[in-house]
């Protein structure tokens, strides 16, 4: 009488352990939050005068005046004899920043020209931004 034997072979568990993935993707992540640019916008958008030469400046403090002569700072409107404590702190967190002003090409010159001299005052290197 011949035996037949059943040879039973186990299948391997074949798993992909995804822990280092993870790893590596969380750390990519955090490195492109650090390495990531802020940019900073003003709470408005004016519609800009244009100008046929401009020049470049990184801007660390950015002052929109609207239509209706309302000066914006970080999202929030102020008088223009509240902004100046306003600028100070702005320039405190960063004291190379230069200063950028969005007038609307509806503003009034003399709120944009306030706006100027007082930053000029304040040691800060502004700039009027056109189109």
């Amino acid at each position: 009488m011949a035996r037949r034997s059943r040879v039973s072979v186990e299948a391997e568990d074949t798993e992909l352990n995804m822990t280092p993935m993870l790893d590596v993707v969380f750390i990519l992540l955090i490195f492109f939050i650090v390495t990531s640019v802020f940019i900073k916008t003003p709470g408005i958008e004016p519609v800009k005068p244009y100008a046929i030469t401009a020049d470049k400046l990184d801007p660390g403090i950015i002052v929109a005046i609207s239509r209706d002569n309302e000066i914006w700072i970080d999202k929030m409107p102020y008088d223009i004899s509240e902004i100046r404590p306003v600028i100070l702190a702005l320039r405190d967190e960063n004291p190379k920043a230069g200063g950028i002003i969005q007038g609307d090409r509806e503003s009034q010159a003399g709120i944009v020209m306030q706006v100027q001299i007082l930053m000029t005052d304040l040691g800060i290197d502004t700039r009027v931004a056109t189109q």
